[in-house]
């Protein structure tokens, strides 16, 4: 994929898989401080002209704690007891059979593969940050 889609796209985003991933390399000392980091970084790339059109859903494991920036498309969600993967494979599976555009990000193989033996679309980690950051990139210019 070389870059990302402008259809409105309903982002269901594995937030404690994702920001586990990336920013633990940036210096963040807890969970906390990675999640904010994270919600940061997707508020500002939400407001990319490509991804403008969509909203982000994002699932953190766990109870509820204060995840940091957020912008008016993202809402985030915590499982408390239930496993975030449930939570995103049912979301991703209701608003598909709803007809809604929906992609799971996640870089949890199983969690993928759970999603795409329902028909539910993924893409990982990796890729939505790169796609994003290049959408990011161009504000700059």
């Amino acid at each position: 994929m070389k870059k990302i889609s402008s259809k409105p796209t309903v982002y269901l985003i594995d937030g404690s898989n994702f920001s586990m991933r990336f920013w633990e390399k940036a210096g963040g000392e807890s969970r906390d401080e990675l999640e904010r980091g994270f919600m940061q970084w997707l508020a500002d790339a939400a407001k990319t002209e490509a991804l403008r059109a969509s909203c982000f859903r994002v699932v953190f494991d766990g109870p509820f704690r204060p995840s940091g920036a957020r912008g008016a498309s993202i809402t985030v969600y915590y499982s408390d007891s239930e496993p975030a993967d449930e939570m995103l494979v049912e979301r991703g599976y209701y608003m598909q059979n709803e007809g809604i555009r929906a992609i799971i990000v996640t870089s949890d193989n199983g969690l993928r593969e759970r999603a795409a033996a329902e028909g539910v679309k993924t893409m990982n980690c990796e890729t939505f940050q790169r796609l994003a950051d290049a959408e990011l990139r161009k504000g700059i210019r």
